[in-house]
């Protein structure tokens, strides 16, 4: 499939548990997420991939649809996610245009429902990863596959519990979630040793507690988005 200037300047990444839409606009591009509504695809369906559900509105525009095949990440496996090689793609084509040091690679977190770690190396090549249940996914499954724990209410940042041994419950969920999503992600970086790129809801939370080396960390929420829109505008080269 060739996808070039279509979508109408509108993107969606139809996620596990989110939608995730961007516009662009005179004034650049504007994003927002929240919960599935297919009312708001209208007549003129954006350009759109999807990891979750596939609403009926969407499955008569497959030439709006950008799959793994049409995402130019080099060595992608079949099997690979397209979310995971939107993102890996454009932090790899940002990281060219910031001229950043990619000589070991790089290493995309992707803060959603799944916590996923896709690793880039020095080449731009797919290098594997791993995955691990997000921030969210972690706190539900404490809350539902025990007697004694409780769900766990949105956390605000300001509020988010900065004591690393709290003393209430939920607190202790919240904070023992966030330093396993933490350490998992050091571990990673350890082994790859290059870039870090974080994207996703959780993105803010991680960047604010990190505590590894602060001038291979980049942060940019919406990388997908950005991939979508660029591909739509058939901007694709690696």
């Amino acid at each position: 499939m060739k996808v070039s200037e279509r979508g109408g300047g509108r993107a969606l990444l139809i996620g596990n548990s989110r939608w995730h839409w961007a516009q662009r606009n005179q004034n650049g591009v504007q994003v927002d997420h929240g919960a599935p509504d297919p009312e708001r695809i209208g007549i003129e369906p954006p350009i759109w991939a999807a990891v979750g559900p596939v609403p009926v509105q969407l499955r008569a525009h497959q030439d709006l649809r950008v799959c793994l095949e049409d995402v130019p990440l080099l060595k992608a496996p079949p099997w690979l996610g397209v979310d995971r090689a939107l993102g890996a793609w454009m932090a790899w084509r940002c990281s060219q245009e910031r001229q950043l040091d990619c000589s070991r690679g790089l290493l995309l977190v992707d803060a959603g429902t799944v916590l996923s770690l896709t690793r880039l190396n020095a080449d731009g090549c797919f290098a594997g990863g791993q995955l691990i249940p997000g921030y969210r996914l972690q706190l539900r499954a404490m809350a539902e596959g025990t007697v004694g724990l409780p769900s766990t209410p949105e956390f605000a940042e300001d509020v988010f519990p900065q004591d690393v041994f709290p003393q209430e419950t939920v607190a202790a969920m919240q904070r023992g979630v966030l330093q396993a999503l933490l350490a998992s992600i050091a571990v990673a970086q350890q082994h790859s040793r290059g870039l870090v790129w974080i994207c996703g809801g959780d993105a803010n939370l991680l960047q604010t507690h990190w505590r590894g080396a602060s001038e291979l960390l980049q942060v940019e929420g919406d990388l997908q988005l950005q991939a979508l829109l660029d591909l739509a505008a058939g901007i694709s080269s690696s």
